[in-house]
């Protein structure tokens, strides 16, 4: 009879205790001080917090503290983490179509690349390699440049068989168009590599730049924008579907195209005020190329897009997919 009133008792005051407030993991590969950690994913939890239900709230774990940068996909997708920065190109073959603004000349910005990004979104375009996700946002970095130790380089010749930091698979294959070789490498150690002359630079964004302090090993940038990398911010499904329809509307209201133009603005005020910076300082050396100098490289590259379409496992959509992002890049 006692311990009746007992297991009565204790579910009676289960009942009656407030609901634990549930805590939902953004994961990011970056450390906490990263610009995508700070700038962006901090930022957007911030904005969202109060204004979700007191039992749903979203808590930053950077640093790679759920995994490594390649496996954020996996980790949201199974739910380890219910959102994660997403760099689609660490994954080959995964997100297929959005490498379309890793060809040269065709995303010189975050905002022109994340145009792309979410045009083709609502294309459908992208619905297949997406599918398995609650994308909160679909943009792109700025344009990547050679930052380089020594005296930098104004034309292919002047890299022609030296070892670069590679931003992807692609990547490499269009520093091979250049005469250099890519080298992957994971974040944290392209600075010791620079140092130690392992390679002679990285083709990277000035966010980068700072937070890894390569203005110590590599004090030389050319100006050229020589490829851009996609970016994701995804859900995972389930998660989004547990929550109440208050705190669904509160997400839907800050995902898509809107909370992808706020991202790209953010990105790419900074990478001009980090170059202000640097420039302001005169410790770097920036490379401005002659338009000649610039034809070397493009004509180099020429061929980009037909390598990159013929990478594809479906060529027929990836040059629909290029043509789309060609047009919105020339508006």
């Amino acid at each position: 009879m006692l311990k009746t009133v007992l297991k009565t008792a204790a579910i009676a005051l289960a009942l009656a205790a407030p609901a634990q407030a549930r805590e939902m993991r953004v994961s990011s590969h970056e450390p906490q001080q990263g610009f995508y950690s700070a700038k962006i994913l901090q930022a957007w939890i911030d904005q969202i917090n109060p204004k979700l239900s007191d039992d749903n709230k979203f808590k930053l774990y950077p640093g790679a503290i759920l995994g490594a940068p390649p496996a954020q996909a996996q980790l949201v997708k199974a739910g380890v983490a219910d959102i994660s920065l997403v760099v689609p190109t660490y994954t080959p073959g995964l997100f297929p179509m959005s490498g379309v603004v890793e060809v040269p000349a065709i995303a010189q910005s975050s905002k022109q690349g994340t145009k792309i990004l979410n045009a083709l979104a609502e294309q459908g375009a992208l619905d297949k390699e997406y599918g398995d996700y609650k994308i909160i946002a679909l943009f792109t970095t700025p344009g990547y440049r050679f930052l380089m130790s020594g005296e930098g380089a104004r034309t292919p010749d002047d890299i022609k068989g030296k070892k670069l930091r590679a931003p992807s698979q692609f990547g490499s294959v269009l520093l091979g168009m250049v005469g250099a070789a890519g080298v992957s490498l994971p974040a944290p150690q392209v600075y010791e590599n620079l140092e130690r002359g392992v390679v002679a630079g990285a083709v990277w964004v000035m966010d980068a730049y700072r937070t890894f302090r390569l203005d110590e090993v590599a004090t030389s940038i050319v100006t050229t924008r020589f490829t851009a990398q996609p970016m994701a911010i995804l859900m995972n499904k389930e998660t989004y579907a547990s929550l109440p329809e208050a705190d669904r509307a509160v997400l839907d209201s800050m995902s898509g195209a809107k909370t992808a133009e706020w991202i790209a603005g953010v990105v790419d005020a900074a990478d001009a005020s980090i170059e202000a910076d640097y420039r302001a300082a005169g410790k770097v050396d920036f490379i401005e190329l002659t338009e000649a100098e610039q034809a070397k490289w493009d004509a180099a590259l020429s061929g980009a897009a037909d390598k990159w379409v013929e990478t594809q496992a479906d060529p027929e959509n990836a040059r629909k997919a290029l043509e789309t992002a060609r047009t919105i890049s020339a508006e």
